[in-house]
């Protein structure tokens, strides 16, 4: 019903919900092979010559990049919209740039979730904080426009960051930035420890809706906890979604085991 992606990355990385970290030869054959739709690629810095030979595959594998992620260039090198250091910012406008530059010949929307970092300091000093983030979300969305490449706010829970962990709190950033070029993408794993309702939250985001993370609530493969897909398929149906389900999941109890729970699972649905 839906079509399907499966979330790698091109080198080993410290965030772990993701198949195949630093070894995407395999991962890109399994994909082929379990007959998934597309990748979602995990990118740290996009100029590394392995991003551009994985590019290159997949230009040449029939699959198609879903979407984009982009929390490496937070969790392995600090680089946040948040920081006071201009030259942080300089640099992570550069580096989202080329990460949009790399989604362009598949149109693939460019996630903003852990590269936002988090709030730190005091009321002020946050509230200064939210702005360069408004500010620098416009600049990524107004450079992607020229190459209709779409942004999405993805929500993230409190445990790893402290803002912009709702549905309803994406949707303030979207209305705050003011551009039709910024959506959401919704992760499962996220809205169960965040939202009332997962299936109401999903509704709500329906027509900024850029992608889906399919995660079980244990941050597994669908199927693999408590989350009830079937109910949340209906919704997406009921909205007429028209774009990927992902697995960005743990690699338990290895990756390929995992790869073939999701795909098993989201052709149940």
């Amino acid at each position: 019903m839906f079509k399907t992606s499966m979330a790698i990355s091109p080198t080993p990385t410290p965030f772990a919900p993701l198949l195949f970290a630093g070894d995407w030869r395999r991962g890109l054959a399994t994909a082929i092979e379990l007959e998934f739709d597309g990748v979602e690629v995990s990118i740290r810095d996009p100029h590394d010559q392995v991003v551009e030979d994985l590019k290159g595959a997949i230009q040449s594998s029939g699959l198609v990049v879903s979407t984009v992620a982009t929390g490496q260039s937070y969790y392995s090198d600090g680089l946040s919209p948040t920081s006071f250091d201009p030259n942080i910012q300089s640099k992570l406008l550069d580096r989202m740039k080329a990460i949009i530059d790399f989604a362009a010949p598949w149109k693939a929307p460019v996630i903003i979730g852990g590269v936002r970092g988090k709030l730190e300091g005091n009321p002020i000093e946050q509230k200064a904080q939210i702005s360069r983030v408004l500010e620098s979300i416009r600049m990524y969305t107004e450079y992607a426009e020229a190459s209709s490449v779409s942004l999405a706010i993805e929500p993230i829970n409190r445990y790893e960051t402290n803002f912009i962990n709702t549905i309803s709190e994406a949707l303030e950033i979207i209305n705050q930035v003011g551009s039709e070029n910024l959506g959401i993408i919704s992760d499962t794993f996220h809205m169960n420890i965040e939202e009332v309702s997962l299936a109401e939250s999903l509704r709500m985001a329906g027509p900024w809706l850029k992608g889906v993370h399919f995660v079980d609530n244990n941050r597994k493969a669908a199927g693999q906890g408590h989350i009830d897909f079937h109910e949340l398929t209906a919704v997406l149906s009921e909205i007429s979604y028209q774009g990927f389900i992902i697995a960005e999941i743990l690699p338990l109890p290895d990756s390929r085991t995992a790869a073939k729970q999701a795909i098993a699972f989201f052709r149940s649905l």
